[in-house]
């Protein structure tokens, strides 16, 4: 038998910015907003698709903000005050930057070349989330990806090797 493993993803914001932050994926990451969750007649969460991946954005619980022993989850009280950076791979990175910092997104790290040779950048969105833009590539080979890995290494210093 086979199985399969997907995987989901609950961004929260603030209580109240639920349609707020739907619309800004949208709007910078191309998210299509599948369905809304109303809790009592107010809105407590959307359901969207972020190219295949199921992202769901949910209002933080006030009760819990306002008692955190309870637990969270809790929406970040900063840009970058969270414990989780969600990765985007895509196919233009200065297209899909440009689209979300006219959208509201601010910057965190520029278009730039990484260790592994891949044009990635990073950006805050609205809500104090994370977004890390990497852009798709030709395919590797596993040739390729040892090879840096061995380049990787040699370029680190030995003081920090140990």
């Amino acid at each position: 038998m086979e199985h399969s493993i997907g995987v989901g993803l609950t961004v929260f914001v603030q209580h109240g910015r639920e349609q707020q932050a739907a619309d800004f994926y949208s709007e910078a990451f191309e998210a299509r907003q599948l369905r809304k969750h109303r809790v009592d007649g107010e809105l407590a969460g959307v359901e969207m698709l972020i190219g295949a991946t199921r992202v769901s954005v949910a209002g933080s619980n006030p009760r819990r903000e306002e008692e955190p022993s309870y637990g969270g989850p809790f929406f970040p009280k900063a840009a970058g005050a969270v414990s989780t950076i969600i990765q985007l791979t895509v196919p233009d990175i200065e297209a899909c930057f440009a689209q979300a910092i006219v959208a509201g997104a601010a910057l965190r790290d520029r278009v730039q070349t990484d260790v592994e040779g891949r044009r990635v950048a990073s950006l805050f969105d609205p809500f104090g989330h994370i977004w890390v833009l990497i852009e798709r590539q030709a395919e590797i080979t596993a040739v390729s990806s040892d090879q840096r890995a061995v380049h990787a290494d040699r370029a680190v210093s030995p003081a920090l090797r140990a």
